[in-house]
Formats: structure tokens, sequence, C-alpha cells
């Protein structure tokens, strides 16, 4: 009985974030194809400019707290139930405010020096929109991560789902011209302001409907020590994002781009392929979201083998996700941009950067594994080193190959960080890699499935195109379950498993 509640508790939680995340993601991506038609590829290449410096400032405030605060209230809760981690949550809140006002005043006093972060500075005045933001971003981050910590994964959700749906409403009313001056670019800036601002004051009214309250804060050092290697991670992360913003550019001009050209180029990657390309991370993130709480609580108890099992499902399920994606993209990757954007150098880029879904989920878990067990400094190792490949990989290659440099980046990047992370982790608990021998089926079955599909394409293509489109999606689909099915890497009884286990967790609601 105990293992079948906590698999109905796993169960329903992943259902829960999974929906959500596939919502959030699905108003996300839809507000890109909007605004990629409406404004084109230049704009939004400016905007996500922008977000890059702006997540590079708010991983100053709140990167590695928020990580910590929900790791340490998964530790109390599974030593002492009863212990909800306000005063961790207090001295949380009081070093991320704090640290962002002051951060906020610096950027306005020294406003006309910070050109230089700004690969195109038309983007310099949609930052300065944005910048307030960092203060309620801070507050928004802190708070959901109180939420996690105590696996309240439906409020955690919910509050990701409101800010994108008021992002996209306040996004259409400025773009729109609605109100008088503020259009375009400037519109969107606004827009992810205010947005930021409701969901914080939703999320502290709905602290406080918890019986959630502020008690005295608990010694700072043992937030910030564990802290400090996380958010310097964030930290080289937002340096990372916002370094490519502006290498890429100037390495495409290098090779011959225009300054538009670059920036459209930057757009097309990040704006129009990126979201397509990370899509299945809505739903590898939700299982990680899920996890972290439960290893940290197998982590603190010194649960190895509980820990190494939910390592190894969380990859494996992650991978066959993560495989379906992959053969979608590289088959059908000019289809899906030319619908959804109207642009074919996007689809061009998806097809070949598909290959990176092999390898992903296995960073994004060992990563998220590493930080709930308290290898903070162990992941900051990682990440740097594979970081310098990314950089070298952009500076050399891009201006002979364009934004395809991209790709080989990426590659060299999440393949060092997997490895390194992959060494840490099995030299402290034990890992059985039994993974491995899904990774290797999955890298044969999906070059069979995107043969096929291209085949099937081009052969209906002439009678119907869009007929083509279809048929040959579905075929490519039955025929990746069935291979895996055949394979006896899925089996029915996990469904049937889920399924007794929701029907369960429905009947205990009910009554």
């Amino acid at each position: 009985m105990p293992n079948h509640s906590k698999n109905s508790h796993i169960f329903k939680a992943a259902l829960i974030v999974i929906i959500f995340s596939i919502f959030t993601r699905g108003i996300s991506f839809a507000f890109k194809i909007y605004f990629s038609r409406v404004l084109g590829a230049e704009s939004i290449g400016l905007y996500q400019i922008c977000l890059s410096v702006f997540y590079l400032f708010a991983s100053f405030t709140s990167g590695g707290l928020v990580t910590v605060l929900s790791r340490r209230v998964a530790e109390n809760r599974a030593l002492n139930p009863q212990d909800k981690g306000l005063s961790i949550l207090t001295s949380s809140l009081l070093v991320g405010i704090l640290s962002s006002a002051l951060l906020l005043l610096l950027l306005f006093l020294l406003r006309e020096h910070i050109d230089f972060l700004f690969s195109d500075v038309r983007a310099k005045p949609l930052f300065l929109i944005m910048a307030p933001a960092l203060i309620t971003t801070s507050v928004y981050g802190i708070i959901r991560g109180w939420f996690w910590g105590n696996k309240d994964f439906l409020t955690f959700s919910i509050t990701e789902l409101l800010e994108e749906v008021f992002r996209v409403i306040f996004s259409i009313l400025f773009v729109s011209g609605i109100v008088s001056g503020i259009y375009g670019e400037r519109g969107i800036a606004l827009a992810f302001v205010l947005s930021d601002i409701m969901v914080a004051f939703i999320l502290v009214i709905m602290f406080l409907f918890k019986e959630g309250k502020l008690k005295k804060p608990t010694k700072f050092g043992t937030l910030l020590k564990p802290a400090i290697p996380l958010t310097g991670m964030r930290i080289f992360g937002g340096l990372l994002g916002t370094l490519i913003a502006i290498l890429l550019p100037l390495r495409l001009i290098a090779g011959g781009f225009s300054v538009s050209q670059a920036t459209a180029s930057f757009g097309r990657v990040a704006g129009m392929a990126n979201p397509l390309l990370f899509a299945p991370n809505a739903i590898i993130g939700s299982l990680a979201i899920v996890l972290i709480p439960e290893m940290s609580a197998s982590g603190i108890k010194n649960n190895n083998p509980t820990l190494a099992k939910h390592i190894e499902s969380g990859i494996s399920l992650s991978l066959i996700i993560s495989g379906f994606f992959l053969i979608m993209f590289a088959t059908f990757g000019e289809d899906l941009t030319l619908f959804l954007f109207n642009d074919r150098p996007s689809g061009e880029y998806l097809r070949v950067a598909s290959w990176l879904l092999l390898i992903t989920p296995i960073q994004l878990i060992t990563s998220s594994a590493l930080s709930s067990i308290g290898l903070e400094t162990e992941s900051f190792k990682s990440y740097f080193i594979s970081s310098l490949f990314m950089i070298a990989s952009i500076y050399f290659i891009a201006p002979i190959i364009g934004f395809y440099s991209v790709v080989i980046a990426n590659f060299l990047s999440i393949l060092v960080n997997s490895s390194i992370n992959l060494y840490y982790l099995n030299k402290r608990i034990g890992l059985p890699f039994s993974f491995l021998k899904l990774l290797a089926f999955l890298t044969i079955s999906s070059s069979l499935c995107i043969f096929l599909g291209k085949t099937m394409r081009s052969i209906l293509y002439q009678t119907s195109p869009a007929l083509a489109l279809i048929i040959s999606v579905i075929m490519v689909l039955i025929i990746y379950v069935v291979t895996l099915l055949l394979s006896d890497l899925i089996k029915f009884e996990w469904f049937l498993k889920f399924k007794s286990i929701f029907k369960s967790s429905t009947h205990q609601n009910r009554t």
C-alpha cells in the first residue's frame, strides 16, 4: 500500500504539471507564432536579445535561491512533516527583494553605459522597460519555489499558466495600438512587466490563502552557502545567453551577413526554431519538477537505490518522449515552420538540430539530480566546462556555416555536460546506466522512422501536399510506437498501472 500510495502521488503530480505545462507552452508558442507574423523575425530577434539580458540580471537576484529553497523545504518535510519551511522562505524573500532592488537602481544609474550588452542597440530601450520586473520576478520565483518544495504542484503550475495568459493578453492590446504611443516591440516589453506584476500579486494572495506567513528568518549562511554555486551557474548561464545573443550576430556579420540579416538569423534560431526544438522540455521539465522533491527526500535519507531508480526512470521516459519529437522535426521541420511562421530557413535549422533531442533529456534530468542532492558545486563545474565548448564553437564556426554552428555548439555542450553529470552521480550513488540500451535503440529506430516518413511524404506529395503530410505524420507515429512495443521497452502494463492509479486517486479524492 505505501508504494502504491507513493506511486499514485507521483503520477498525479506529474500529470498535473504536464497538463498545465503543455497548456502554458502551447499559449507561449501561439504567442510567438502570432507576433512573428505580425512583427517579423527581426523584431522577434530584438525581443529575444532583451530576454537574454533580462534573465542574466534576474539570475543575480534569485537564480540559486529558488532551487535551494525548494530542496530545503522538501528535505525538512521529509524529516518533519509539520515543517512548512516558512523561515527559509522569509530569508529567501529578504535576499531576493533587496538584491533585485539594488540591481535595478544600479542599472538605471548606469543606463548610459550598458550598450555593450546588446548586439543590436535597438534592444536597449526595450530592456529598460522590462527592467522593473526584476523585483516581481524575484518574488514570483521564490514563492513558487516554496510551493514546489511543499509539493503543491497545482498552485505551482497555475501561476505559470496565468503569467503566460496575462502576457499574451497585454501584448495583443499594446501591439495592436489600442493604447496611444505604445506599439510593436515596446508593447511586448511593457506586457512582460505588467504580466509579471499581476502574477506576483496573485502568488502573494495564494500564499496567504494557504495560511502562509513570514517567520523569523533562518541564518542566511545556511541558505547562501548552497545557493552561491547555483546562483553562479544561473549567472553564468545568463552571461552565456547574453554572450551568444551578442556573439552569434557578430560572427555572422564577420562571415558576410548584414546587421539586419544577422539579427533575423538570431530571431529564427531563438524565436522560431528553438521553441519547437525544446517543446519536449515542457514535458521533461514537468517530470523533473515532480522528481526533484522526491530525489531530495531520498538523498537526505541516503536512500541511494531509490534515488538511482528515480534518475534512470526519468531519463528513460524523457528519451522516449524526445524520440517522437526528433522524428517529427527531422522529417517535417520545413513543413512546420512554413505553416507556423511562413519561414523555411528556421525549418531547415530545426531539421538539423532535432538530433540534439537524443541527448538533451540526459542533461536535463542529471542536472536536476545533482542540484537535488546537494552537489551544486559539481553541477556548476560541469556546466562551466561544457559552456566553453559552446562559446568556442560559435566563435570559430559561425562565420563558416552560419547559424548551423549553434547546432554543433549545443551538441558539444550538452554531450560534455551530460557526461560529467553522469560521472558525478555514478561516483555519489552508483548508476546502472540501463538507459544507454534505450538510447542506442532510439537512435536506430528514429533513423528508420525518419527515412520511412520522408519516403512516404515524397511519394504522396504529388497527389496532395496536405494529405501527404497528415498521412505521413500518422504513419510515422504508429511505426515509432510499434517499434518500441516490439522492443519490449514500452509495456502495456505501464498504461494499465497508470489507469488503476488514476482511478484509485480519483476515488480517494471523492471520498
